[in-house]
């Protein structure tokens, strides 16, 4: 696997080998310290291109990507992917199309549009957006983006978004997802020797794997002259992260993406055959390793109807053996045998899967998570896989309350709170009560079941729009005529 970095500007980068368990290479911190003395050049240069001109170029290299998609030119690095993330193989296809959805200019726009104020022509230009009131929104960088997580797509949309908004960006992605991303961006180097907006675009982009240890780290988050750090992940990096970027004579902001969850919500009239499926499909998208993945199904009915519900569940997860089968190691297993037994000794009823290729759990609880109570946890939220527990509540009431203590609940624990809820009620007059009641539990999103993983470039991620994490607005008034 290349861990080279990556600079697809005119002028190169000067590397270091760095052999720490892991063997790659690292830009020196003379070399970054003389790249970002000259950031704002080349923020100016980057802006110049305008808008269209930006993101025209981030869109090849989304047809580039495809096409080497579609051209079986990345079965490495998916063969690659699947080893490093535990991931189907099935999976693994579905993520690299969908980071080329991040790419396509359309969507670039949309995320942008409904991002700012005043739009994408914001950035090129003063907007007005009242009588004699104007703004620009201008790039805030150098930005300093650390990514985590196994798929491509999370890294690959605050960098789009830095890029287009016109910032020096500079990415550490996570070591699992480091070569996908960078085989995103490395075309770049390419487009750079015949194209000028490539060249200004690629001078405005460093890519690298950074280790925890790593000199250049330090010097990146506690002395370099970066203005915005984006934070992806929990503790205990985020705390570090935090003391560092406190320590930065240049006192960058820090924006954190946290860990969260999905919970789903299901009306006990509609559980039927297609909440099931719905069910089942959330659980295999991406093993529940997203935010929004549900790990808890709440279901307002009897805790009859929440069993009869997890086995319908488990006859769709049946069927997915064949599609998306995965590999797991001994200790693993064995982790999760021994939290299968916890939750049955601590009364919950657990329907497992027979296969060691697609290992589901589907756990039903009465009132409360069975996880209540247990003093030992062998899998945590993050270590879990197609594990899903059902409790059997009476109320919306009580569902607003078990989401707004899930982070307190053992078993869940590792989490800031719960991203998204995921609705399954067929009768349309009681969706709209379901949405209204429980828009009180501090949730981010409220989607149908079955589209947790689905997002549109209209969305904001965890309350937030990203584009505004990368930009400051000036703000123009021209002399009000009761002033003259």
């Amino acid at each position: 696997m290349s861990l080279e970095p990556l600079h697809p500007g005119a002028g190169g980068l000067t590397s270091t080998p760095v052999e720490e368990g892991l063997r790659h290479s690292e830009p020196t911190v003379e070399w970054l310290s003389n790249y970002l003395s000259n950031a704002k050049k080349v923020q100016e240069s980057v802006r110049e291109l305008g808008f269209r001109r930006r993101v025209r170029v981030v869109a090849e290299l989304g047809r580039i990507w495809l096409e080497r998609l579609e051209g079986r030119a990345l079965e490495g690095l998916k063969e690659e992917l699947v080893k490093n993330t535990g991931y189907s193989s099935a999976m693994i296809e579905n993520d690299l199309r969908l980071a080329g959805e991040v790419l396509k200019e359309s969507n670039i726009e949309l995320l942008i549009d409904s991002g700012l104020a005043g739009g994408w022509r914001s950035l090129d230009e003063f907007v007005e957006v009242a009588p004699g009131e104007r703004l620009m929104n201008l790039p805030a960088g150098p930005v300093l983006i650390i990514a985590s997580g196994n798929s491509v797509v999370p890294p690959l949309i605050p960098t789009v978004t830095s890029l287009v908004t016109g910032n020096v960006t500079i990415l550490r992605p996570s070591l699992t997802n480091y070569r996908a991303v960078r085989e995103v961006f490395r075309p770049l180097e390419d487009l750079a020797k015949v194209s000028e907006d490539a060249s200004r675009l690629g001078e405005a982009l460093v890519l690298t794997y950074l280790s925890h240890n790593s000199r250049v780290f330090e010097y990146l988050v506690k002395e370099a002259p970066v203005r915005i750090v984006n934070y992806w992940g929990g503790e205990p990096g985020r705390s570090i992260i935090a003391r560092s970027v406190a320590e930065n004579p240049h006192k960058p902001k820090l924006y954190v993406n946290g860990p969260l969850t999905g919970v789903a919500v299901v009306d006990g009239a509609s559980a039927g055959s297609w909440v099931a499926e719905a069910l089942a499909r959330e659980v295999m998208m991406y093993d529940q390793q997203l935010c929004s993945s549900p790990t808890l199904a709440l279901l307002i009915g009897d805790y009859g109807k929440a069993v009869e519900l997890a086995r319908e569940v488990s006859k769709h997860l049946d069927s997915y053996s064949s599609i998306h089968r995965i590999e797991v190691s001994e200790g693993w297993m064995f982790n999760l045998a021994t939290l299968r037994k916890a939750l049955e000794l601590n009364g919950a009823k657990v329907i497992r899967s027979g296969s060691p290729e697609n290992p589901y759990t589907v756990v039903v609880s009465r009132g409360r998570s069975s996880f209540t109570g247990l003093r030992l946890v062998p899998l945590n939220i993050h270590s879990r896989r197609r594990f899903l527990e059902i409790v059997a509540v009476s109320s919306i009431d009580e569902c607003v309350e078990l989401i707004r203590e899930l982070p307190r609940t053992p078993g869940y624990a590792g989490i800031d709170g719960v991203q998204t809820i995921a609705i399954g009620v067929e009768d349309e007059g009681r969706r709209v009560e379901y949405i209204r009641r429980l828009s009180r539990a501090g949730v981010y999103r409220i989607v149908p079941l079955g589209e947790s993983f689905l997002r549109t470039p209209y969305e904001p991620y965890d309350g937030e729009y990203i584009p505004r994490y990368f930009t400051y607005v000036l703000y123009f008034r021209g002399r009000r005529a009761e002033l003259k």
